[in-house]
């Protein structure tokens, strides 16, 4: 579970990058004024951050963001400065990512539209499967952040643990030759049972942060830094 995790938290960051990064080449051709072309690519990188921010926050089951400017444990580029009717929306939205994915997509149409993104409509369309490669990432994600190991699989090992905890020290006791030896057998067995439980357990969602296993904050700060990075080029 937790290289499938991993695999999948950097798809969902490559993916979102590598769309941004598409959309911001192709505006290169635009027939569009260049304020209207800088508009674009602003709110194009803010809702891309926006965007991750979001799955990752339910990926680690986190608390419902109330408030775009102050609702999250991740780090958002200038989400605040996009409009008021987007952030609205957003906010009121059952679906937050869905809702920010189509806002996405609408941009992308209305700069088509406008001359932003005058390239042909079959090179544009990359841009939309770039897009939706990120979305199934997050989704094939989900499996593991919302479908937890079976409660029988979980009884079984703690049974097995409690066990081996229980009777390790009278098999000790009867063929260890001393009581050092048999503390210090008894102890090594079961401590290292009962550790690699709790590890177990502590990974059954790789993407929670108590689990300290994946640094999602670090990946969400890679991806803005990247961004911005696009709009100065």
């Amino acid at each position: 579970r937790y290289t499938e995790a991993a695999r999948y938290l950097h798809c969902l960051g490559a993916g979102w990058f590598e769309t941004a990064s598409t959309l911001v080449a192709f505006c290169r051709a635009a027939d569009a004024p260049p304020s209207e072309v800088d508009m674009f690519q602003q709110v194009l990188v803010r809702l891309i951050s926006l965007l991750n921010a979001l799955c990752l926050e339910s990926l680690q089951q986190g608390q419902r963001v109330d408030d775009i400017g102050k609702g999250f444990r991740f780090e958002v580029m200038g989400a605040v400065q996009l409009d008021e009717e987007t952030q609205e929306d957003i906010l009121n939205s059952a679906d937050k990512i869905q809702c920010v994915f189509q806002v996405i997509h609408n941009l992308i149409v209305d700069a088509h539209k406008s001359g932003v993104l005058s390239i042909a409509p079959p090179i544009l369309a990359r841009s939309f499967q770039e897009l939706g490669a990120g979305l199934l990432a997050y989704n094939e994600a989900k499996k593991l952040s919302y479908a937890p190991l079976p409660l029988a699989y979980k009884a079984i090992t703690l049974a097995i643990t409690i066990c081996s905890a229980a009777f390790v020290p009278v098999m000790m006791a009867i063929y260890a030759k001393g009581s050092i030896s048999a503390f210090a057998f008894t102890f090594g067995g079961v401590f290292l049972l009962w550790f690699m439980y709790g590890v177990a357990e502590a990974l059954d969602n790789p993407f929670r942060k108590h689990a300290r296993s994946l640094d999602a904050s670090s990946m969400q700060h890679e991806l803005n830094r990247l961004l911005t990075q696009l709009l100065v080029q």
